[in-house]
């Protein structure tokens, strides 16, 4: 028992676990949205294009969240703006655009490569966390967590129908912002977790996990966040007996958590949707 008690013996350990369950849940909530919505290539662009911001802010001494938060809003708003302006497909607009903000981000990395620890940006480093990196997590996690709670039914309904949203008498484009800030802020939050190159994964499989164990968007969330918290405690802390990458263990064990309920789902999963055929067969 000893043995398996020996992460919480170190201080640095104990914030990455708790620090990773934060941002797992948060994730997780996210998550449920970015999957009803069908924007997985949302949460990728911005997962990448907040690297530009993170160098700028670590070059000019700002937090890093601010140059994050900053370079995301503006990637969401070049997003938009293309989309509106011309006839191109979403996702011909999310490749440009966030391969663009990531290809300046790693630009700049190697113009000041004394300055700036590419492999803390693209792949995190939670368990060098600061105390300061970790207020800003909370603060951006707490904010996020507040919007959720007063807007969710709103968003529910924008990502669900966005038609019916409007015809409701609903400001869509507010919303359409509203979640794209916070997909934003949280791709902040979790940049230090598991890295540019790993947000997209817990911004997309705990939700996509929740859709195939239950029809109520509400479960859904709960189930998502649940997930989010869970694997991403367990994954840091699998990390030190792995002595592997902190960001790896957690998308690890989130796929393979994936793949057991896409296999065993009880309504959605693949054995559940070959029994139903056969019994579509017989009778």
């Amino acid at each position: 028992m000893d043995y398996w008690l020996i992460p919480f013996h170190y201080e640095y350990m104990i914030k990455a676990i708790w620090v990773c369950a934060l941002i797992g849940g948060v994730c997780g909530l996210l998550s449920a949205f970015v999957t009803l919505k069908g924007w997985s290539l949302m949460g990728d662009a911005l997962s990448h294009a907040v690297v530009p911001g993170v160098v700028i802010a670590y070059i000019l001494g700002l937090p890093f969240a601010l140059g994050s938060f900053v370079s995301g809003l503006m990637a969401a708003g070049a997003m938009t703006v293309i989309k509106t302006k011309t006839k191109l497909r979403e996702d011909a607009v999310l490749g440009i655009v966030f391969t663009t903000f990531f290809a300046l981000g790693l630009l700049l990395i190697s113009l000041y490569p004394s300055r700036v620890d590419l492999k803390s940006i693209v792949f995190g480093n939670v368990l060098a966390i600061s105390d300061g990196d970790i207020a800003q997590v909370v603060l951006i996690s707490g904010l996020s967590l507040f919007v959720l709670a007063l807007k969710w039914r709103d968003l529910l309904l924008f990502c669900f129908d966005a038609q019916q949203a409007r015809a409701m008498g609903m400001n869509v484009r507010i919303l359409h912002a509203l979640l794209l800030t916070l997909l934003s802020a949280t791709a902040v939050a979790a940049l230090m977790t598991v890295g540019a190159l790993l947000v997209v994964a817990m911004l997309i499989t705990p939700g996509a996990t929740a859709y195939l164990l239950t029809n109520r968007f509400s479960h859904m969330m709960g189930i998502s966040a649940l997930l989010g918290v869970v694997t991403s405690a367990v994954g840091a802390y699998a990390s030190y007996y792995a002595n592997g990458s902190t960001g790896g263990c957690i998308v690890t064990l989130q796929t393979i958590v994936f793949l057991v309920c896409l296999v065993f789902a009880p309504q959605h999963g693949i054995l559940a949707q070959r029994r139903r055929e056969r019994k579509e067969a017989r009778s």
